[in-house]
């Protein structure tokens, strides 16, 4: 091969090593989100949505890097990154920043970052090894199973002592179906239902705050609280119904440009979105989403070993988990949780977390076709 021959190969080699199905996803994704906050913050480029994209390249950088290495690097790092998660955690009550009666952000700078987001990624990291490490026929009991929940379960307790709730349930559900899909019986799966349900009852009993109880209040008759924890609920629920078939186009719905709908940059942009842009333009946007869950769960039946189809699938469900919560508070079909929907909510350490999950499936993708 001659000099001039080798560098093209190369490039070739890199050009089909990259997974155009995600990236043509999230790009799309991406595009849409942008727009739309856009139009949640009534075309001021300069606030937060400039902060958004900053968070946003930084999420593509730190994705291209972990692309770009062979995903088994991870599986040496997992336990090492769980505990510095851990310790991130940790500092938030000492020195977190306080914002709406909640420590969850450490300040870096001119910047503020959520550890618990960060720490979504480095929970499924952890969990896949734990379980991969595991021999492929060990015993499925329940009892097998003590040191991956009190991996989550840790992380967890700390996040909702924040207090977070959303993001807390977020990682339960995350861990509970990495574990479900891999290494529980249907008999245990049953026994662990009846357990979560005694403990719901149990927090909701002596341990939530008053203000998480009555969500589920709000989200049965939000009506009855429509001149304030309901008129969030109502507003949304106007905003997709404006909306239509087509939608009323760009920077033309009303709950939003008359600042109606309230926490439309954050908690509800897929009802600005769906106002804006019709059912048409939402069923679109689900599809992408549901595509790129579809797609990651095939990289998983793919990857070379367990330990990349478990961060496949634990991947693939934290993407699931927070758009179909966040479009079903969205349509009250759940109650408001602030669990946001990727992308189109502002928040940079979300972005920066969904985007290095992106990375792990480009990387299980590149890896998957190699030999060794």
């Amino acid at each position: 091969m001659t000099a001039i021959g080798r560098p093209r190969s190369v490039v070739r080699r890199a050009v089909q090593s990259i997974d155009w199905v995600v990236v043509t996803l999230v790009a799309g994704i991406i595009a849409l989100a942008l727009i739309n906050l856009n139009s949640a913050g009534t075309g001021d480029w300069s606030g937060k949505i400039q902060v958004q994209i900053r968070w946003l390249g930084l999420g593509t950088i730190a994705a291209l890097i972990v692309a770009a290495l062979d995903y088994r690097v991870l599986h040496r790092l997992a336990y090492a990154a769980y505990v510095f998660g851990l310790g991130l955690l940790g500092l938030v009550p000492l020195i977190g920043v306080m914002r709406n009666d909640a420590r969850r952000w450490l300040e870096l700078g001119d910047y503020q970052f959520q550890p618990s987001e960060l720490m979504k990624i480095l929970l499924i990291a952890a969990l896949a090894r734990y379980l991969s490490d595991r021999p492929s026929k060990a015993p499925r009991k329940v009892r097998h199973l003590i040191v991956p929940f009190i991996m989550f379960l840790i992380p967890v307790a700390l996040i909702v002592n924040q207090p977070d709730l959303s993001t807390g349930i977020i990682c339960s559900l995350v861990a509970i179906t990495i574990l479900a899909l891999t290494e529980l019986s249907l008999k245990s799966i049953l026994a662990l239902m009846t357990t979560g349900v005694t403990l719901f009852m149990l927090g909701w009993a002596f341990f939530m705050h008053k203000y998480q109880r009555s969500r589920i209040d709000v989200w049965l008759n939000p009506e009855a609280y429509a001149d304030n924890e309901g008129y969030q609920t109502i507003q949304a629920m106007i905003g997709v119904g404006n909306g239509g078939f087509f939608g009323r186009g760009v920077r033309q719905g009303t709950q939003n440009t008359l600042d109606f709908l309230p926490y439309g940059d954050t908690d509800f942009p897929f009802a600005v979105y769906a106002e804006e842009w019709g059912f048409l333009g939402a069923a679109m946007v689900l599809v992408m989403f549901v595509a790129l869950v579809l797609w990651g769960l095939s990289l998983a039946s793919q990857a070379r070993d367990r330990f990349g189809a478990l961060l496949c699938v634990g991947v693939s469900s934290l993407f699931f988990f927070h758009v179909i919560i966040n479009v079903g508070m969205v349509l009250q079909l759940l109650p408001v949780t602030g669990i946001t929907i990727p992308f189109f909510s502002v928040g940079g350490s979300n972005a920066l977390a969904m985007m290095l999950g992106i990375g792990i499936l480009m990387s299980v993708s590149r890896s998957r076709h190699q030999r060794g």
